[in-house]
């Protein structure tokens, strides 16, 4: 009995630990946002400083405003002087929306995240409204699985929250766990994924 009771836990192990990293990761530790600056860019700051914090340190960002940054750094943000278009309204994403390119297997290169600054009123969004959107956005980028089902509530609380986007504003200890789990491989580890070891 204690062997299937090993089993068991066993299987449970390595199917929550594949899960974990189902979704591609930054293959690198720190990475240059692209931000233009205007009234949202410290915002925008913020909730990415937000998950590094959540990271406990194993991922970083820094801040670009050049051209060169603009055309090159991997993750860019924009910003479009409009609503959100139906589509995005209708996902539950108000403000943000934000994709990222997986040029490697398991690991992603490039992101994009663009910030719609006119609300559904047609007045200039909230930034505590669009600080909560950028959170559920940004974890995406960084490969965090968006979450369905009962994900507000207790230990089960998210910020990626399909149905709830934008409405918290806070990093839980599940996002935190998650985050950590995700990123805790060492560069090492990186490296032989990479070259295919």
């Amino acid at each position: 009995m204690k062997k299937i009771f090993l089993l068991i836990g066993t299987l449970l192990f390595v199917t929550s630990t594949a899960f974990g990293y189902s979704m591609p990761r930054w293959g690198m530790t720190s990475v240059d946002v692209y931000v233009p600056e205007n009234q949202y860019t410290g915002t925008v700051q913020r909730a990415f400083n937000t998950w590094a914090g959540a990271t406990g340190g194993k991922m970083r960002f820094r801040f670009r405003t050049t051209g060169f940054a603009e055309n090159n750094a991997p993750i860019r943000v924009t910003f479009k002087n409009e609503q959100a278009p139906y589509y995005i309204v209708t996902s539950k994403r108000f403000e943000t929306t934000g994709y990222f390119t997986n040029m490697d297997e398991g690991f992603i290169n490039r992101g994009l995240l663009t910030v719609y600054t006119i609300d559904r009123k047609g007045e200039a969004i909230n930034t505590d409204d669009l600080y909560g959107s950028l959170l559920s956005e940004i974890g995406y980028i960084l490969g965090l699985e968006k979450v369905y089902g009962d994900c507000n509530v207790g230990e089960h609380k998210t910020v990626m929250c399909q149905n709830n986007v934008g409405k918290d504003n806070v990093i839980t200890d599940k996002d935190r766990d998650t985050i950590q789990k995700k990123y805790s491989r060492s560069s090492e580890d990186i490296k032989n994924k990479k070259s295919g070891n």
